[in-house]
């Protein structure tokens, strides 16, 4: 006798399985994204190994050689990058564990498949920082900001708020950032070696990343259609909290950032406005407007200045 499952019961079980967190291993062959198939077919394409460029990237240290000075940089700039390039460090380890629960929590055959390649992505991202913070300093703490962002992103059980929080606001912020590095390394007159050595790794990553944001913004609609009145507040009270821990990360690192060129305010602004932009992109009326977190920013401000002033008492 041949038992088939029913609609209803498929019903149960996804449920059951959303709440425990569990992966799903029947999914439909049939394509159900076509955006979604795309930029699966682009990240097979687009993968690179980090040792085929690793020599270009970071050639051998001579024994006695002055790094300021191979990099055209003064000590002080050279150490902020390090504190800098330590929490982006920190997000792309970040990235690969939520990505590697989304990749778990994938509804479609085709999302499960790109959601692998982030994967793939992020462990080449964490490669390539421990190779830039090894050539250049070392690889620092973590902000308490970032650490508590990353940590709620992993805890939810939620697929639709992990892609937000991760795909729409982590990878949003290291597209910002990274920009504003590179134009930040340019003012400085980093020499040709050291922007080989810092700005050309970001430059890959930066291709990757905008993949990573692209699937966030073609995959949240159908996960947020029809989205109740209560799961929407839940939803917006996440965005909100998330956001100001991710300002709180950009603000702990404000002395950093500036020592390297780069205004913290200017970032802030870039982030918010390629946020808002990724909202209306993806079509969440369900999202919350960057509006509501400028008018965080003060409490956000006072905050981060309380947990500096503790730590360096501390220290």
């Amino acid at each position: 006798m041949v038992f088939s499952i029913g609609p209803s019961v498929e019903r149960v079980v996804g449920t059951m399985l959303d709440v425990l967190g569990g992966a799903r291993f029947q999914l439909e062959l049939e394509v159900e994204n076509r955006k979604v198939e795309r930029l699966y077919t682009i990240a097979k394409r687009d993968q690179w190994n980090l040792d085929d460029r690793r020599a270009h990237f970071f050639p051998p240290r001579e024994p006695g050689m002055d790094v300021n000075a191979w990099l055209n940089v003064t000590d002080e700039q050279r150490k902020a990058a390090a504190r800098c390039f330590s929490s982006v460090y920190y997000g792309e380890q970040g990235a690969k564990v939520i990505s590697a629960q989304l990749t778990a929590m994938a509804t479609t055959n085709e999302a499960s498949k790109f959601l692998a390649t982030q994967v793939m992505d992020e462990a080449r991202h964490v490669e390539v920082f421990e190779g830039i913070l090894r050539f250049i300093d070392q690889v620092h703490g973590m902000n308490p900001f970032l650490n508590a962002l990353l940590t709620d992103i992993a805890r939810t059980r939620h697929r639709e708020e992990k892609l937000i929080g991760m795909n729409l606001l982590v990878e949003g912020l290291a597209l910002a950032a990274f920009k504003a590095t590179l134009k930040g390394l340019r003012e400085l007159g980093i020499s040709e070696q050291g922007y080989r050595a810092v700005g050309e790794p970001i430059e890959g990553i930066m291709r990757d990343e905008s993949r990573h944001v692209g699937f966030g913004v073609v995959a949240l609609p159908d996960l947020l259609r029809g989205a109740s009145r209560r799961r929407k507040m839940e939803i917006r009270l996440r965005q909100l909290a998330w956001l100001g821990l991710l300002y709180g990360s950009i603000k702990y690192h404000q002395r950093d950032q500036e020592t390297m060129g780069v205004d913290h305010v200017a970032l802030l602004i870039d982030l918010l406005a390629d946020h808002e932009r990724r909202v209306g992109e993806c079509e969440a009326t369900v999202l919350v407007s960057t509006e509501r977190m400028q008018a965080l920013i003060p409490s956000v401000d006072r905050v981060v200045d309380a947990v500096i002033r503790r730590e360096r008492r501390a220290a």
